[in-house]
């Protein structure tokens, strides 16, 4: 089956992803896509603000939303895939996949979904040279200027011309420890049943 991973601290999930989750479905043809939160992310400094497992009820909440709101969405297999978790440790892709092709029976090579702020940083991702190999990387669109699109030499890959949305998941977590901001703004970056969980169990207050 054809297989895209979409990794992320999802911390916490907002409607950005699911647009993201929502393009890939109708920009590109894999069957599969793999959500997988990280354990701790090797291209940037984050302490997760909740458990892990909380992180994960917030993924399957919204991705329950996600077929409301993208009902026109053709059927693809979503799966929370909570390997890097298990893992522990710093998550390294290049193990990740590894982990994948053994679990999973998957169509050609796994596609790799990347922001484009993070394409000039790909050659200095851990083994590089060998992951290239292994995968496609499909870069989305993060920034309304885009960088130059150029891929690394001997890197399979495509450009999807997305919609750019600038939420993020550090702009949600300062909204709601701001604590007077409306209901409204929040709900216009993060599904419902999630902003519903995060007031009512009182997380990122502080």
């Amino acid at each position: 089956m054809r297989t895209a991973v979409i990794g992320g601290t999802f911390d916490p999930v907002h409607l950005g992803h699911l647009h993201l989750l929502h393009s890939l479905v109708e920009l590109t043809d894999y069957e599969r896509v793999l959500i997988i939160p990280v354990a701790n992310p090797a291209h940037k400094v984050h302490e997760h603000s909740v458990p892990d497992q909380i992180r994960l009820h917030m993924l399957a909440l919204a991705l329950d939303e996600y077929h409301d709101l993208y009902p026109n969405d053709r059927e693809v297999e979503i799966i929370i895939e909570k390997l890097e978790i298990e893992r522990g440790g710093t998550s390294y892709m290049f193990d990740t996949v590894g982990q994948l092709y053994s679990r999973y029976q998957i169509e050609g090579q796994i596609g790799i979904v990347l922001g484009d702020d993070l394409l000039n940083g790909l050659r200095r991702w851990y083994r590089f040279d060998e992951l290239r190999h292994q995968v496609e990387f499909i870069v989305c669109r993060r920034q309304k200027i885009a960088p130059t699109q150029i891929l690394p030499p001997g890197v399979r890959g495509r450009f999807l011309n997305n919609p750019v949305m600038e939420d993020s998941s550090t702009s949600v977590r300062n909204l709601i420890a701001a604590k007077n901001v409306d209901k409204s703004v929040l709900l216009s970056l993060v599904p419902t049943s999630v902003l519903e969980y995060i007031l009512e169990n009182d997380l990122y207050r502080t």
